[in-house]
């Protein structure tokens, strides 16, 4: 993927990452890991309030989960626009392609340099292969998984 991030924003992307982990835990470690600065991670995230001269974290979520359907509303609120081209690994991804000019969907099938597994994206692979969306094989499609000596 930080090879796909390095070509993107070679011709002039702008990339973000949308999780529905934690937003702020992303982006603890998004500039370091991927190279995305951390103003371009969008997840799910606590409200924040500002009392007493601080910024002070909620109990309450910021809007929905960023998972399903709130991948798209979350990416909307955060750029004004929907994205051209998004990829996708799991079940939780298919309204975020859907919505993509162009959709990529990352099949995790390779045991041997990574895992193998399609547990939470049984319905990513039908629905992608039904609809004919781009999908690559871990396996078959990529020459590395990690770079040797790669900490991250």
């Amino acid at each position: 993927m930080l090879e796909l991030f390095d070509l993107l924003r070679a011709h002039g992307w702008r990339v973000f990452v949308c999780s529905g982990g934690g937003r702020d835990f992303m982006r603890v470690i998004a500039e370091d890991t991927w190279g995305v600065l951390k103003e371009n991670v969008i997840g799910s995230a606590p409200e924040w309030s500002y009392r007493d001269g601080r910024l002070v974290r909620d109990n309450e979520l910021r809007g929905d989960l960023a998972l399903g359907p709130g991948k798209p509303s979350h990416l909307f609120a955060r750029t004004g626009r929907l994205p051209k081209f998004a990829a996708g690994n799991g079940d939780v991804d298919i309204e975020m392609l859907e919505v993509a000019d162009f959709r990529l969907v990352i099949v995790h099938d390779d045991a041997e340099r990574e895992y193998a597994t399609t547990t939470g994206a049984e319905r990513i692979l039908e629905f992608a292969t039904a609809e004919g969306w781009t999908m690559v094989s871990m396996r078959n499609d990529w020459n590395r998984i990690y770079v040797e000596g790669d900490t991250a």
